[in-house]
């Protein structure tokens, strides 16, 4: 089902650069917008198009890879001057 009103998960998919599976895990533990109608032997995704649009712009803030690792730097760095501040007194 692909209209104005629901996005492929194809689109998604390239969108979030996330695998079919990824995407129907996550929408059938609730931390995706949309349903999945697992009735058949195929399972069948419906996804709202104004919620995912809403999930990617105000609601998923995922933070990136290097963004992770730059804290990680930053609150080594600050743990190892603390540390030296304290043999240091």
């Amino acid at each position: 089902m692909n209209d104005k009103f629901n996005i492929s998960i194809e689109e998604v998919m390239k969108i979030t650069h996330k695998s079919r599976e990824f995407i129907i895990n996550a929408i059938q533990q609730g931390t995706f917008p949309g349903s999945v109608d697992a009735s058949g032997k195929r399972r069948n995704v419906h996804i709202p198009r104004k919620a995912f649009e809403d999930y990617m712009n105000h609601f998923n803030k995922s933070p990136s890879e290097e963004l992770i690792i730059a804290l990680l730097n930053s609150l080594n760095e600050k743990s190892a001057l603390y540390k030296d501040t304290q043999h240091s007194t």
